[in-house]
């Protein structure tokens, strides 16, 4: 049977939602905006923000009003990762489900400095497999890099409410470069194991990077700031890390608020590659009229939550 799933990504104050039916082929739905009045991103993910949470539950409500065919069954949220506590980490492919997940709930709260005894909640994914030497000299064995997510209590919290208010049980959280390499993945298939294709989503505070080699996603990264040397800088530092050189990636896709030239050009000129917008909608064969390829470009983290 077909699922339907209702999805929220926010920056700032902006909302953007889709819905899509799941199936053997999926169709989209729905797809809009809601502007608030307030930081709703810091008030869902943050500290709490502005106290906008009525405000947001009406919305979605509203947006994902139950109409003749049914309602959603389930709730997905994307985050960017510059308002949640997320990191990428190698475990020894050994070790059992439990082991690796309570070895990756001690890393997060290390990293999120959770005081004993309180809950850590984790959304965890496996990335990829590379042979690697816990000591020097020692045989590499194969490993495991898993990609996480923490989630404070404050703001499973908020995420719960959400998911009541639209009337499913639960939610997932997502994170957004993971999303936008679904959507590469479609748009640059590849069984070239080396190849190398970068994904960037500029925003207004912060710039964000998907890896994505092989045609799969490799790693998630982000960096403060909305300058142009600032996002070439933050990429620049992400080959470099990957052990990669400027001229590895052989596609450039961009997407966000601001995939304007100003923003990515001296990105475009140090990777030598032209800038892709990463337009989402050319996989579900549908278009709203009125809006651009640079519009729909900021949909492309919530609808690759439904590809991946």
């Amino acid at each position: 049977m077909p699922r339907r799933v209702a999805i929220l990504g926010l920056q700032g104050s902006l909302l953007r939602y889709a819905e899509i039916e799941m199936g053997e082929a999926m169709s989209l739905r729905r797809l809009g905006t809601v502007e608030f009045d307030g930081d709703v991103e810091r008030t869902l993910l943050g500290d709490g923000g502005p106290p906008l949470g009525p405000a947001l539950e009406r919305a979605v409500r509203e947006v994902f009003a139950i109409d003749a065919s049914g309602a959603p069954e389930a709730l997905i949220v994307a985050a960017h990762p510059s308002h949640t506590v997320s990191f990428a980490t190698p475990l020894p492919e050994s070790l059992g489900a439990a082991a690796t997940h309570e070895q990756l709930r001690q890393e997060a709260a290390l990293l999120a400095d959770v005081p004993a005894g309180r809950p850590v909640r984790i959304r965890a994914v496996p990335v990829r497999s590379e042979p690697l030497a816990r000591i020097a000299d020692a045989t590499p064995e194969p490993h495991q890099w898993h990609h996480v997510l923490y989630l404070s209590e404050a703001v499973h919290a908020r995420l719960s409410l959400l998911a009541r208010a639209l009337g499913v049980g639960s939610y997932d959280l997502v994170d957004t470069t993971r999303a936008a390499a679904a959507i590469v993945q479609r748009l640059d298939p590849s069984g070239d194991v080396d190849r190398v294709t970068l994904a960037v989503g500029a925003y207004a505070g912060h710039t964000e990077y998907a890896l994505c080699r092989g045609g799969a996603w490799a790693y998630g990264h982000h960096g403060p700031g909305a300058a142009p040397e600032d996002t070439a800088y933050y990429a620049l530092a992400l080959l470099e890390r990957l052990g990669l050189e400027a001229d590895a990636p052989r596609r450039l896709f961009v997407y966000g608020d601001d995939t304007s030239e100003g923003r990515l050009g001296l990105l475009t000129q140090m990777l030598d590659l032209p800038a892709e917008l990463l337009d989402p909608l050319v996989l579900f064969n549908r278009r709203p009229p009125e809006a651009g390829q640079a519009q729909l470009s900021g949909f492309a983290p919530l609808l690759g939550v439904g590809l991946d």
